[in-house]
């Protein structure tokens, strides 16, 4: 560890690592840190699928070329080497808590461009981490960021008892973003909600579909649960991942249940943990301007709650080549205009197309509808399958624009949903959730 770098980034997950790629390559001295002791061993829930693939997202087109076994993005001109196994996913069925089904894609496998794809994020990782120390990066494994302030026209980083001198920081250090704490955003972004998440691999779980994202809504003591089951990309493991906004449920607990008593434990035969996880995430606003004192925040660390691993890899990446420009501009002592460029693009590309509003919907279904006899009379109306997506923007608007095509048949069969849920449709599902998780 040196005590000066061109540019210091917090955070080496897979945002962090591609923005490193960057500066590296542009011939820059770059330092990551990162508290994780193994950068590469997965300790937090992730749901480990990359989304969409059949579907633009932060202004690119993702794909895995086979032949090569890299991850493309084709707008973008980034490709980068992945080693692991991968396992395409067609079609999304999602469960209501009596078992009526929504599902997108028509549920013909291997028609078309997957919804997904399951991947292994330790080994994504490992590749990254290759990659970036081969370009010269100095990655600092169990280094904890501390403090970070302003000095003269660079930053000092405090981490591993040391000083640290840069001109530039990325923060890349995701959801709960220290660096965004420690630098004042969250006095100005409104706190919605927190989401606690327990996950296993588990062996053992034998639906009647294969190569399908499984999610379903259940009650705990009449409070919302949400599960998602998404198969691993190899072998017959299922990533199995239970999460909910109350703070009172036992997520054990709830596992246990909804192995054991649920209408998705007929599936469960002699059910087998083999690694698990946990996670509590923040909900917050968007950052709307992503650069304050020469910190320039990227990926899961600016957003409501998370930008799917493929919004992090492209924001870290543009990041990197913001500053890489940034840097240049100082160089060759021309007016700068790439920071604010690259504000623009988070502007116009994260804050404008993808309003979080509309993230936090698939989330508020079981508090729009708050019984589990509303939820079954819905999901039972919308036994059409929908356009094959796994992204979450779109379905939402999907859902929507089915939605009022059957306020008709709603209002002549069952007017008291209507009644119950009117004012609730209207309401933005982030005060939803912050007004009804007081």
């Amino acid at each position: 560890m040196k005590d000066r770098y061109d540019v210091i980034i917090v955070g080496a997950g897979p945002s962090g690592l591609l923005a490193a790629r960057a500066l590296a390559q542009n011939g820059f001295d770059v330092a990551v840190l990162d508290r994780k002791k193994d950068i590469s061993t997965i300790t937090r829930t992730c749901g480990q699928s990359l989304l969409p693939p059949n579907d633009y997202f932060f202004g690119d087109l993702f794909h895995y070329n086979e032949k090569d076994k890299r991850f493309c993005f084709a707008s973008m001109g980034l490709s980068f080497s992945y080693t692991g196994p991968v396992k395409q996913l067609h079609t999304w069925r999602m469960f209501s808590p009596g078992m009526k089904k929504m599902q997108f894609g028509s549920g013909e496998e291997n028609k078309g461009a997957p919804i997904a794809l399951s991947y292994d994020k330790e080994i994504l990782l490992e590749c990254l981490l290759k990659d970036v120390r081969d370009e010269g990066v100095d990655v600092i494994a169990e280094t904890e960021m501390t403090e970070i302030m302003p000095q003269g026209p660079g930053v000092v980083v405090q981490a591993g008892g040391k000083a640290l001198n840069s001109t530039f920081v990325i923060a890349a250090d995701g959801t709960n973003s220290r660096v965004v704490e420690k630098l004042g955003y969250n006095n100005n972004r409104r706190h919605i909600a927190n989401l606690y998440v327990k996950s296993c691999f588990v062996k053992g779980f034998k639906p009647p579909y294969e190569d399908c994202i499984i999610t379903g809504i259940h009650f705990i003591e009449d409070k919302p649960v949400y599960v998602f089951l998404l198969p691993r990309p190899d072998g017959d493991d299922w990533n199995f991942l239970v999460l909910t906004f109350e703070p009172g449920v036992d997520l054990d607990a709830a596992y246990e249940k909804i192995v054991k008593e649920s209408n998705f434990s007929e599936w469960f035969k002699e059910p087998e943990k083999q690694r698990e996880f946990a996670a509590i995430e923040s909900i917050y606003s968007p950052v709307i301007k992503p650069f304050r004192n020469n910190v320039l925040i990227t990926g899961d660390a600016g957003s409501c709650q998370e930008l799917e691993c493929l919004g992090a890899m492209i924001t870290g990446w543009k990041a990197g080549l913001a500053v890489a420009s940034a840097l240049k501009e100082q160089q060759i002592g021309i007016v700068p205009e790439a920071i604010s460029r690259y504000e623009q693009w988070w502007l116009n590309t994260y804050i404008n197309k993808y309003d979080y509003q509309d993230y936090l919907s698939v989330f508020g279904i079981a508090y729009v509808f708050p019984s589990p006899e509303i939820i079954d009379y819905i999901f039972g109306l919308m036994d059409e399958p929908f356009t094959p997506t796994f992204n979450p923007y779109t379905a939402v608007k999907l859902l929507g624009q089915r939605m009022q095509g059957l306020f008709p048949k709603i209002m002549s069969e069952r007017p008291d949903i209507l009644q119950q849920v009117a004012g609730k449709m209207l309401t933005f599902p982030s005060d939803l959730l912050a007004e009804t998780l007081k």
